[in-house]
């Protein structure tokens, strides 16, 4: 056996490509099986993608007709979005899970902690941004039409 594979690796000439059209076919067929296979999960998945996203979008509008009733319709714009997009995010990972079932939340998460210091400074402004613009909608030191000035500078809120 030994002298045998000797001999068969003696035989292979360098720089050429040893393709076998039979061992294709059967990787292509393994591939079209576990994609056959996985079609159950797929629509599973695609169902609760479709039942997140109308969760989210309701409890985006729950939220932000509960802030115009008391009469904090940009914070409830901003705070609805945000709830939308963080259940919609929570529904595509879910969904992903079961797709992919070797997939973890946690290891996603852990990876996303590793990554948050460049995420962090990447998008440093818009998170101060966005933060400050949350902050202000919080404490409502303005009103809007208000004309201000601070340090020479002259505005009006809208």
């Amino acid at each position: 056996m030994y002298f045998q594979q000797q001999n068969d690796q003696s035989q292979d000439v360098s720089q050429t490509i040893d393709a076998d059209a039979g061992m294709i076919l059967e990787k292509l067929d393994s591939w079209v099986d576990g994609f056959i296979r996985l079609l159950p999960n797929m629509a599973i998945a695609f169902i609760l993608i479709i039942i997140s996203y109308f969760v989210a979008k309701s409890v985006g509008k729950l939220v932000q007709k509960t802030a115009a009733r008391r009469d904090r319709a940009n914070l409830g714009s901003m705070l609805g979005s945000f709830a939308k997009y963080a259940i919609l995010i929570v529904g595509i990972v879910l969904g992903m899970t079961i797709i992919v079932p070797t997939l973890n939340p946690g290891d996603l998460i852990a990876g996303l902690g590793v990554s948050s210091v460049a995420i962090g400074f990447a998008f440093k402004d818009i998170l101060q941004n966005w933060l400050a613009g949350l902050l202000i909608l919080l404490r409502q030191p303005f009103e809007v039409n208000d004309q201000i000035v601070i340090d020479g500078f002259e505005g009006t809120v809208e």
